[in-house]
C-alpha cells in the first residue's frame, strides 16, 4: 500500500470533506455526458456486487453506503431492490437533498446501525487509516454479510494531476486489509484500461477522446453506443457509449484504473 507524503492532519481532512465536491471537483457533475459516465459505472459496481450475492445466495435486506456523493450506486440499487433500506454517511451537506430525494436515509458516522452489505465507493482513497476506518463502517454489518469496496488503483502512477487521495492500494494490499479485519471469501479484480496502457496513451488518443464527446455531447450517441460483454447493466445508449473507452466493463489480470473487492463477515 501507498501513502501520499505529507500526509495531511485529520483536521485538514475533516474540514475538506465537508466541501469535498466543491473543492475536489468544483461541483457535481450535471451535463450529460458526465452524468451518463458516473450513471454507467454505478450500474457496473452493481452488477459486480450482485454476481457475488447470487453466487453466495446472500439476500440483502439493509443497505449502508459511506461517501455516496449524489447518489449513483443507490439510486440504481433502489430501482432493483426497491424495498430495501438505504442508509448513508455522506460529510458533505450539499449531497443530502438529492440523497434523500431517493429514499436514502441519512445516519451519523457512529450510528452503528444493524445492516447486510457496506458499500464503500472511491472512499478508502481518502483515509489515513484504513483499518481502523473499514472496522469502523462495519461494525454494525451483520454475520455472513458483504462489503463492497472499489478504489482507483494507483492513479499516481499515469495520472498528470494529484487528487485528494492519500492511500494507493493494489490486488495484495486491498487483500490483505480484508484478511486482516477476518472477512473471508475475498475477491479482488482490476477493471479497465491498464495502468501500462494509461502511462502511455498519445495526444493523438485525447484529442479523439475530446471529439468524441463533443459529438455525444451533440447528441451523436448511436455510432459510440455498442453494448460489449460485462456490459449487461448497461439501460442507457448513452451510458455504453461514455463507459465503453475506458473499459470499465472489462476486467484486467495486471494493475487497471479500477480496484473492486468483495467479501464476506464471517458466519
Amino acid at each position: 500500500m501507498g501513502f501520499a507524503t505529507p500526509m495531511p492532519s485529520d483536521t485538514m481532512l475533516t474540514d475538506y470533506n465537508a466541501s469535498y465536491f466543491a473543492t475536489a471537483h468544483g461541483g457535481q457533475p450535471t451535463n450529460s455526458t458526465a452524468t451518463a459516465f458516473f450513471s454507467g459505472i454505478a450500474r457496473l459496481r452493481l452488477a459486480f456486487v450482485k454476481r457475488f450475492l447470487n453466487k453466495y445466495q446472500i439476500a440483502i435486506d439493509r443497505v449502508l453506503e459511506l461517501g455516496p456523493g449524489s447518489g449513483f450506486f443507490a439510486r440504481h440499487w433502489l430501482e432493483v431492490s426497491p424495498h430495501n433500506t438505504y442508509l448513508a454517511v455522506e460529510t458533505d451537506a450539499s449531497c443530502h437533498p438529492a440523497l434523500q430525494d431517493l429514499g436514502v436515509q441519512l445516519v451519523a458516522v457512529d450510528a452503528h446501525v444493524p445492516v447486510d452489505l457496506v458499500v464503500m465507493s472511491h472512499v478508502l482513497e481518502h483515509v489515513p487509516h484504513p483499518v481502523a476506518f473499514v472496522q469502523h463502517a462495519t461494525e454494525g454489518l451483520r454475520p455472513g454479510g458483504v462489503i463492497f469496496i472499489e478504489v482507483p488503483c494507483q492513479d499516481w502512477a499515469h495520472k498528470q494531476l494529484d487528487e485528494p487521495h492519500i492511500l494507493f492500494f493494489d490486488k495484495p494490499s486491498m487483500h490483505q486489509l480484508l484478511t486482516d479485519l477476518g472477512f473471508v471469501d475475498i475477491e479482488v479484480s482490476y477493471y479497465g484500461q491498464t495502468i501500462r496502457q494509461l502511462q502511455h496513451t498519445s495526444s493523438l488518443r485525447n484529442k479523439l477522446m475530446a471529439i468524441r464527446e463533443k459529438l455525444l455531447s451533440l447528441g451523436f450517441v448511436a455510432p459510440f453506443a455498442k453494448k460489449h460483454v460485462g456490459m449487461e447493466m448497461l439501460t442507457q445508449p448513452l451510458e455504453c457509449a461514455m463507459a465503453a473507452p475506458f473499459m470499465a466493463h472489462q476486467e484486467s489480470i495486471e494493475p487497471a484504473w479500477w480496484l473492486r473487492a468483495v467479501a464476506r463477515s464471517r458466519s
